[in-house]
Formats: structure tokens, sequence, C-alpha cells
């Protein structure tokens, strides 16, 4: 086999634009079910639970968003 050796620096440099362009590169509709599943999973992990909510709510000062 031949292996090719990559700077590790030089692979990240690279990595963040070309997941930029992948994202630019989808379908709205495969957008929308990529955060659909994001925020379905926050769900059932409790991220999105109507208590821990609430308590986030709470933290804020009166009258600034959180």
């Amino acid at each position: 086999m031949d292996y090719q050796y990559y700077r590790v620096d030089f692979i990240f440099e690279d990595a963040e634009p070309a997941q930029l362009r992948a994202w630019i590169g989808l379908s709205t509709a495969a957008k929308v079910d990529f955060f659909e599943e994001m925020i379905e999973l926050a769900y059932r992990n409790g991220a999105l639970s109507p208590e821990r909510l609430a308590l986030r709510d709470r933290a804020s000062p009166e009258g600034q968003a959180p």
C-alpha cells in the first residue's frame, strides 16, 4: 500500500472551507432536514425539555433576551 502523510494543520486548514462549500451545495430541503434532525436529537436528549428551558429563562435578567 502506498501511504501518503499529510501535515495535520494543513488538513484542518482545508477542512473548514470544504465543509462550508459542501453545506452551501446542499439543497434547502436537505438543510431543513438536518436542522429538524438536530432539534429532535436535542429534544430526545433533554436539552429542549420544558424544565430546562424554564431554568434558562429564569436565569436571564428581566427584560433581556436569554
